[in-house]
């Protein structure tokens, strides 16, 4: 009933949503992807391919990543090239990405520093604040308490906690679209890319109208994505099917100013969903809403069929 209830909701509201010219903020977690940068020969084909798109960007930075090889100094060269861009905006995403509501509150304020030491010192070079922070799986902790704490210790270090609105589990994706590239299939891989711009579409199409459904009005949305292969190729190809519908890319920081990032949260769990979901009252229109997003049952049991086969 509820399903049908929205699905109503949203043909009514999708013209009117639509009738104002849309934007999105693209924020990218975790950069930088040293394993990517060094199969490249030491070659970020993704901040390439950014540099030529002309828009503001945001990246949330592990600095984790930069030990996952033994270029440790040419990974910390390749964060400074992330850090410097003047298109970019700066955040920290902790230091190894733990889940804050599986490690603690001690143990995720020391990943929240340590996350910012060498980043925090190339902002400042390059003119920048760090002032945004994102958590790892979007898990802001197990309940209201753990979450009100954690807020309490961000604000205290000047970080602003980054919300998002759209996004479209890329790392399933990446990691199917590897498995085509690496078995000699480039045609299955680029009908894996394909996929993640098309259902990526429809949800910008979903949550524009559900966020309209909620709010009374459009709001700026925050696409979240990472920094792997399958963005290397695909963002691009995504942010023009987003120009051809005549969104408007703007900063995280202008992004941020939409009053909606300011209204109430009513979900105090530690599941990672999209802000629209957690701006809903109604536990049981929330879960309807959840249950009516854009799935994508093939490329589901795909990958769940590679992850048994790697068992």
């Amino acid at each position: 009933m509820r399903r049908v209830f929205y699905s109503l909701l949203f043909a009514v509201l999708g013209p009117a949503a639509f009738a104002q010219q849309r934007s999105v903020s693209i924020t990218i977690d975790d950069v930088p992807n040293v394993r990517l940068y060094e199969a490249s020969g030491y070659s970020s084909g993704l901040l390439q391919k950014l540099d030529s798109l002309n828009l503001p960007v945001a990246i949330f930075i592990n600095e984790g990543r930069l030990k996952e090889n033994k270029a440790f100094d040419k990974n910390k060269a390749l964060l400074r090239n992330w850090v410097s861009r003047e298109y970019i905006t700066v955040g920290n995403h902790s230091y190894s990405h733990p889940n804050y509501g599986e490690v603690g509150l001690e143990a995720f304020k020391d990943e929240v520093l340590k996350g910012e030491e060498l980043t925090r010192k190339m902002a400042r070079n390059a003119g920048k604040k760090l002032e945004y922070f994102r958590f790892p799986f979007n898990a802001m902790g197990k309940d209201s308490s753990e979450q009100v704490r954690m807020q309490q210790f961000l604000t205290a270090h000047h970080y602003i906690s980054t919300p998002f609105t759209v996004e479209s589990e890329d790392w399933i994706y990446t990691q199917l679209y590897e498995k085509a590239l690496k078995e000699g299939k480039p045609d299955e891989a680029r009908a894996i890319g394909n996929r993640y711009v098309d259902r990526s579409l429809m949800h910008f199409n979903y949550f524009d109208s559900l966020a309209t459904a909620v709010t009374g009005r459009p709001v700026k949305q925050i696409y979240l994505c990472h920094d792997n292969r399958l963005n290397t190729d695909f963002l691009p190809v995504l942010i023009q099917k987003l120009k051809e519908k005549e969104y408007r890319f703007i900063s995280l920081t202008e992004a941020m100013k939409d009053p909606a990032y300011s209204l109430p949260v009513y979900y105090y769990g530690n599941a990672g969903f999209s802000w629209v979901y957690r701006w809903m009252k109604d536990t049981g229109q929330r879960r309807s809403a959840m249950r009516a997003e854009p799935g994508d049952a093939e490329t589901q049991r795909a990958f769940e069929a590679m992850t048994k086969d790697n068992k």
